[in-house]
This record gives C-alpha cells, sequence and structure tokens, in this order.
C-alpha cells in the first residue's frame, strides 16, 4: 500500500492538469442538481465522518468513490454501505476504492476533490500535499495542529490556487451570519467586547492503559507525524459488529492528548473564535496579544488563571458569557458594541439575540460588506457550490489559519503564565523565543519531508 515520494509526485502531477472548476450551475433555479458530478474521496472515516457520509452519498451530484482510513473494519464498513445506498438510490456508481494510505487518493487523476476527517495532527500534511495534488479541499477543523502549520497550509492553498473550505460550519447558520454583518458594517459601534463560550481545559500527556494493536489496523500510520505512542481505544475506539457501530461510543479523546489535540481551546475555538474573528473582520490577521492573568474574578473560572485577547482596535474577547445584565442568554458568541449587543448560536435566527428590537431584522444597506449565504444554508453546499461555480466559500483558508492561530496561542500562553505579544503579520510572538518554539513541532519520520 506504500506510495514512493517519486510515484505520489508523478501521480499528482498528472492531476493537478485536469480541470476542476466545472461550467455548471450548481444549484440554479431552486437548487436543482448541477450538470456535472464531483468525485469525492473521504479521508479518516471516523466519528465525525459518520454525519458526512452519510449526507454526502445523499447528494445526486457526489459520488464517493475513494475512502481511507487506517481500519480494515471501517472500510469494510463504508464501502459496504456506500454500496448498498447507491444501490438503493439507483446513482450510477462504481465501488468505492479503499485504502489504507491516503496518499493513493491524492495521485489519482480521476478524483476532484476530497474531504480531510482526520484527527488534527494529519490535517496539515494532508491538505498540504492535496493542494499541490490539484485536489478541492474540505478540511474539518481546527485547520491544523500548530501555529506553523496553519501558515504553510494557507501558503500551499494560495500557491496551488485550489478551492479550500474549513469546516467551521457556524458560518453556514444564519444566526452567526447576520450577527456578524452587524458588526462588521458598523451598526454596533465600536466593538468593545466579544465573548466566546468554552471551557478552560488542556490537553496532556494522557494515563491510559496501552492495549495490543487490533488486527487489522495500521498504528505506525494513525500516529503518523506525530509522536508514536502505544495504542489505546480512547485514541480509536473499534467498531463492533452491529447495525450502527458508530452510535455505540462518544468521539474519541484523542482531542485531550498533547500530542495529537489541543482540547476544547481548538475543539470549539475553532468554531466560537472563528465567528469572533470573522465578525471583526480578522481573517488573515489576528489580534494584537494575549493577557494572561492569574486570580482572575472574570465569569468563567474566577479566582483562577485566565486569559483574553486583545485586538489592534481594542476589542478584548474573552472566554466564557458576560454578566446577565449586559446578555441574558447563554450563547455561544457575544459582540458587545457602544450602540447595541448581539448573541448568537447553533439554531438558526431562533439563536439569535439582540438588545434592540430593530436589529433582528435590519436590511444590510447598499455598500455595505455582505456575508455569503450558503445555498439552502448548508456548510457543505458552499464548498460544492465552489467547486462547480468557482463561487467563494464561507469559511476560507484565511479563516482557518487565523482561528486555528488564536486557539493555539490560547494555550501556550496559559502553559506559560504569562501574556503575549503577536505579530500576525509575521506569524510570531515578540521577543520571546520560548513562546515561538511552541509554535512548531517537526514531523516524525518520513512526514519530516514534507
Amino acid at each position: 500500500m506504500n506510495i514512493s515520494r517519486r510515484k505520489f509526485l508523478k501521480g499528482a502531477a498528472m492531476a493537478a492538469m485536469f480541470p476542476l472548476i466545472y461550467k455548471g450551475n450548481l444549484f440554479a433555479a431552486g437548487n436543482s442538481a448541477p450538470n456535472s458530478r464531483c468525485n469525492l474521496g473521504v479521508i479518516g472515516i471516523g466519528k465525525q465522518c459518520d454525519g458526512h457520509l452519510n449526507s454526502l452519498t445523499d447528494l445526486p451530484y457526489v459520488r464517493v468513490t475513494a475512502i481511507c482510513d487506517v481500519d480494515d473494519k471501517r472500510l469494510k464498513y463504508w464501502s459496504d454501505r456506500i454500496v448498498e445506498k447507491y444501490t438503493r438510490k439507483e446513482f450510477a456508481f462504481d465501488k468505492p476504492k479503499c485504502c489504507k494510505d491516503f496518499r493513493e487518493i491524492l495521485a489519482d487523476p480521476s478524483i476532484d476533490a476530497v474531504y480531510i476527517t482526520t484527527p488534527d495532527h494529519w490535517h496539515a500534511i494532508m491538505s498540504i500535499l492535496a493542494a499541490r495534488a490539484g485536489k478541492a479541499i474540505y478540511c474539518e477543523k481546527p485547520m491544523t495542529f500548530t501555529m506553523e502549520e496553519a501558515r504553510r497550509v494557507t501558503k500551499a492553498v494560495k500557491d496551488a490556487g485550489v478551492v479550500f473550505q474549513v469546516g467551521s460550519q457556524q458560518r453556514s447558520m444564519e444566526g452567526f451570519r447576520h450577527a456578524c454583518q452587524l458588526v462588521q458594517n458598523g451598526y454596533l459601534g465600536e466593538i468593545k467586547e466579544c465573548w466566546c463560550r468554552l471551557n478552560y481545559s488542556l490537553a496532556s500527556t494522557r494515563n491510559w492503559k496501552y492495549e495490543d494493536v487490533p488486527a487489522g489496523v495500521d498504528w505506525d500510520m494513525w500516529c503518523g507525524p506525530a509522536p508514536y505512542n502505544p495504542y489505546s481505544r480512547e485514541l480509536l475506539p473499534m467498531l463492533s459488529d452491529n447495525p450502527n457501530p458508530y452510535n455505540e461510543h462518544g468521539f474519541p479523546a484523542w482531542r485531550d492528548h498533547l500530542d495529537y489535540g489541543n482540547s476544547n481551546q481548538a475543539d470549539f475555538g475553532a468554531h466560537h473564535y472563528d465567528i469572533a474573528m470573522w465578525g471583526l473582520g480578522l481573517d488573515g490577521k489576528g489580534p494584537k496579544r494575549v493577557v494572561v492573568l492569574d486570580n482572575a474574578n472574570l465569569p468563567g473560572t474566577p479566582g483562577k488563571r485566565q486569559y483574553y485577547y486583545e485586538t489592534e482596535a481594542g476589542t478584548k474577547i474573552f472566554k466564557g458569557n458576560p454578566s446577565k445584565d449586559v446578555c441574558p442568554v447563554d450563547y455561544a458568541v457575544v459582540f458587545v458594541g457602544t450602540e447595541g449587543v448581539v448573541a448568537a448560536d447553533r439554531g438558526g435566527m431562533n439563536a439569535f439575540w439582540a438588545n434592540k428590537k430593530y436589529f433582528y431584522d435590519m436590511k444590510i444597506g447598499d455598500g455595505d460588506i455582505v456575508r455569503q449565504r450558503a445555498p439552502g444554508n448548508e456548510h457543505r453546499d458552499c464548498f460544492f457550490n465552489a467547486v462547480f461555480n468557482g463561487a467563494p466559500v464561507t469559511a476560507p483558508v484565511e479563516g482557518g489559519m487565523t482561528s486555528a492561530e488564536v486557539s493555539i496561542m490560547g494555550n501556550i500562553a496559559y502553559r506559560l503564565g504569562r501574556s503575549l505579544e503577536w505579530d500576525w503579520r509575521k506569524g510570531e510572538f515578540v521577543n520571546d523565543d520560548e513562546a515561538n518554539k511552541l509554535r512548531v513541532r517537526p514531523n516524525r519520520g518520513e512526514w519530516a519531508l514534507i
């Protein structure tokens, strides 16, 4: 199953010769099907991907033609399920290719686009190689595991000129979109504060029981560019033989292991901080500093170490929710301006709150910044609209870069226990060698070459 670097690059170069943007009209005339089909490869078919594949295989203009995972049992389960589903829907299809090395998918010129739904430590390498191979890319959030990787992925995507969307799907939810339009067009006046509902938690080394690697699992490939740790079902649960095995376990705990994830800060930071940066117009930019306070009395965890971000415009971005007299609802993101307060959560406009009635129905004026509405308000459809028509995506690589950097720098500041100045133009901390070393992690083995 191994592909030499030379063979991969040859295949990727061939793939890049094929046009990716189709001359159709996706979602025209009442969301009709396009006149072309996108062949899709899906990389990483764990818990998160279960939901993706269930919806992707319903789309008449998409065929999942290849799936990749380190586990034979997952590959067989989804191969059988895709065949059964396409047969039942009477879709024309070929049995999906199954592989354990994602480079087989990237080297296949028949595949137009990829979904990357692996643990975070794989996102950067797969995105960079997919961009070089000329594939359109949907990458789950957070976009990268390290801050440096965020810059590398952004450069690779721009150099290749491929479609790229981050799986920060809150951007395609109407309540968040409406709030961000109000903010960026100045209807709330000067934004003094933004509140993002996140927990205080850090990934750490874990004292899980080491177990034998299950049959059919390529555990070295699962660890990939990250440090190798012995197998544990906490990192990769095994599927049972029951009809719906993904429903039998929750999300695996690799996010809480410092070698593979950045805990809740990156998990939901890539949602809530992402909305904050989007609303403040900071995609591709970032805050000026992260301020650490010991024994602080901010909402969240009073009396313990806390931190907040500050932008060049002076806006402070806090974790948690503001006091009830500022915003009576515990929503995911709250913007506090000199002329008003708005808040949004998942649930469309039913999860939008404002302290002034006219904010609910306010129409964006001529010349205002308009945040794109995804076709059918579906994040997934926004991606395919870009693939078929060249339309802009809602969650571009620049936004993924900024939300990843913001999330990870908070962890770094918290660990070091001190405030940090951030130069977003250079992508580095100011006069702090110790903090800058934590922006980077060398890749293991052959992956160090990428």
